[in-house]
């Protein structure tokens, strides 16, 4: 039979009157031991679901449906018993809960009207009898399960939304390095790309406006041509500098081809390729970056030996693409310095190395090396 309302206010006074700001699951530890003592049962379990949460598992059914079976890894154990032994927050692994494996058994599954609660598993089974009969009691400990799942609930969202933050604050990161990092390509393509021919525009200007105040028109109406060609090519350079792509002889046709298209038009460099390179393919950033490489190093060139003539070597081995960028011009000393700091750099992105050899009156030599 029902007992006394004074049971039922030492059921409530048993959770709510905890010391300090008790975690949920301390309550419901303590509930599951108030509601033993109370019923005078030997052993008490309280399976608490707490609702799915958007980013739990979008795609369960069971979120909606209040009637539905739990889902296991969304419930929550709390277990007393006469013996001392109780354990608090320990989340289910597909079992069933402890008390169940005895058969003298009593199991209540309690709601709010709308929502499941918790299944409550009394022993003996006469405990749980009394349970079923006590109306007051039962209205109690619904409205403390409600409260426990509700603070049991906001944890879980919390904890979400600490991930979720966290999964932003990272997508922002990336996002921002991701920006830098195309910005800095975009930096260095025209750095290497586009300066190479802005410096070949410069000398083809200055070439034809010597030839006239000199007298020949002839040769200036020649260098006149090649400057068209020139201002194209430019153009071409910037335009798929802005749009991220290769340049098509490039992508089409491959390395030799690329830089024959563009080294072409300059009467002071000369391409000294293997044979073995015609026609030979590599992976597309190997060929980017050596061609981009082999731009740069002619427009250095070209910028500190104006004049001079240069050699580009392109030469391929079992071991991997190499090439040399010679000029005779009056060269430098380097001072035990690397320059070109920027270009071994994105030589190393693909696994090469850059080496610069100058002095004075000797000329300067720079060579890169990718291991394929």
């Amino acid at each position: 039979m029902p007992g006394p309302p004074e049971d039922v206010a030492r059921v409530v006074e048993a959770v709510h009157g905890l010391s300090g700001s008790p975690l949920p699951g301390v309550q419901a530890a303590a509930l599951a031991r108030a509601l033993g003592e109370c019923l005078g049962a030997e052993s008490v379990t309280l399976c608490l679901r707490l609702p799915l949460l958007a980013a739990d598992d979008p795609g369960d059914d069971l979120a909606d449906d209040p009637g539905a079976a739990p889902a296991q890894d969304r419930l929550r154990e709390y277990h007393w018993s006469r013996a001392g032994r109780g354990t608090a927050d320990q989340p289910l692994d597909g079992r069933e809960p402890a008390a169940t494996a005895h058969r003298d058994l009593a199991p209540i599954r309690l709601d709010d009207g709308q929502r499941f609660l918790a299944d409550v598993s009394v022993r003996p089974a006469a405990a749980g009898e009394r349970l079923r009969r006590w109306p007051e009691l039962q209205t109690v400990t619904r409205l403390l399960l409600s409260d426990i799942q509700g603070q049991l609930t906001a944890n879980e969202a919390g904890k979400l939304i600490g991930r979720n933050n966290a999964l932003l604050a990272d997508a922002r990161s990336r996002a921002a390095g991701e920006i830098e990092r195309q910005r800095y390509q975009l930096e260095r393509d025209l750095h290497d790309g586009a300066q190479h021919h802005m410096v070949a525009l410069q000398m083809s200007l200055a070439m034809v406006e010597h030839q006239l105040t000199t007298g020949k028109p002839t040769e200036a109406a020649h260098h006149l041509d090649r400057l068209r060609q020139l201002l194209a090519s430019t153009e071409e350079v910037l335009h798929t500098t802005a749009t991220g792509l290769l340049s098509l002889p490039l992508a089409d046709h491959g390395l030799v081809a690329a830089l024959t298209a563009r080294l072409g038009p300059l009467d002071t460099v000369t391409l000294d390729v293997d044979p073995l390179l015609i026609g030979r393919r590599y992976p597309s950033e190997v060929e980017s970056t050596v061609y981009l490489a082999c731009l740069e190093a002619i427009s250095n060139a070209h910028k500190h030996a104006p004049g001079a003539a240069v050699t580009l070597m392109l030469c391929t081995s079992a071991r991997g693409l190499s090439f040399e960028v010679a000029d005779t011009g009056p060269g430098f000393d380097t001072g035990g310095r690397m320059p070109l700091h920027h270009l071994a750099a994105r030589l190393e992105s693909v696994g090469g190395s850059l080496r610069v050899r100058s002095s004075p009156a000797e000329g300067t030599r720079v060579t890169g090396y990718v291991t394929i």
